[in-house]
């Protein structure tokens, strides 16, 4: 990786990771705020263990949900950030080209701060998972839980979700790359043009000529993304919760996460994937002409 493009990186963060922080860490503060003054509805039955766990996994998705939905609300407007104001002569002046500002850029917002929160959220659900415990039960039963084998099982699953996140990214490249391409020739009305539009072409073709193809492209890339996230063997259901993440438990829970991984990297091959990776290289090359046409 040259300097140049690390120099792009440490630009996106330097803009953007206050922000970043800010969506990742203050939920589960306020959570931890009033954890104490709340009441906790769980069943005598479940172990602490299994409150852990709950705990975790939930903090963990919540965090990382929340900062993927802000950065892909931001990414279409990055597509003319420096038209906008006007530092776009400065980074021309650089001996950089447009493919590494806009891969940069791209990297940044729809993969590393994704990876980002999934790490932070994973460290504020283990927070989140001892005041749980503490709440339910008092800081005695701190003791009862078992934090080893909660670490393997959430390690293994962390390990998946960041593979999933590459993944899943991959799959949603034609749509993040068709929404900035848009916002870069259009500005403001890029992304309500493109939804109406791509609407507009598939009720028309669904209702006038019978060809639902623009609902089945895009229910089969949402499928294979949701897939290549997690749960790609279909299997996630099938995982009980064992009193106290039971040694057995817990080597099935990293064999799911191995095994699943297996299968996502497995539907690589896939052609509604190329496809759209076609569409979304399109869309990078549209970038390209609409930044070096706006100097």
């Amino acid at each position: 990786m040259s300097t140049r493009f690390l120099t792009l990186l440490q630009r996106e963060w330097m803009q953007h990771h206050f922000g970043w922080l800010l969506v990742m860490l203050v939920p589960p503060a306020l959570v931890l705020l009033i954890l104490p003054f709340g009441s906790m509805d769980v069943p005598d039955r479940v172990p602490t263990s299994v409150v852990a766990a709950i705990a975790l996994a939930g903090t963990s998705v919540t965090v990382f949900g929340l900062s993927w939905a802000v950065s892909m609300f931001q990414l279409p407007g990055l597509a003319r950030r420096d038209s906008q104001d006007r530092s776009i002569e400065f980074w021309l002046s650089l001996p950089g080209s447009h493919t590494e500002s806009i891969g940069a850029t791209l990297l940044a917002h729809a993969l590393l701060a994704p990876l980002l929160a999934l790490v932070v959220g994973a460290g504020a659900g283990l927070v989140m998972a001892a005041a749980a415990v503490v709440k339910l039960a008092g800081i005695g039963a701190l003791l009862q839980v078992s934090w080893g084998s909660l670490l393997v099982v959430g390690t293994a699953g962390l390990l998946r979700a960041a593979l999933g996140v590459l993944l899943f990214s991959l799959w949603l490249a034609p749509i993040m790359l068709a929404l900035m391409a848009a916002s870069a020739w259009l500005k403001r009305w890029g992304t309500p043009v493109l939804i109406a539009g791509t609407i507009a072409l598939g009720v028309v073709l669904d209702k006038a000529y019978g060809n639902p193809i623009v609902w089945m492209l895009l229910k089969a890339q949402m499928e294979g993304a949701n897939r290549a996230f997690i749960d790609a063997n279909r299997t996630l259901g099938q995982m009980h919760d064992e009193p106290n993440l039971t040694a057995d438990f817990v080597s099935k829970a990293v064999h799911w996460a191995a095994n699943d991984a297996l299968s996502a990297l497995g539907q690589l091959a896939s052609p509604h994937l190329l496809g759209g990776l076609l569409i979304a290289a399109s869309g990078f090359g549209l970038l390209i002409l609409a930044r070096a046409r706006s100097h």
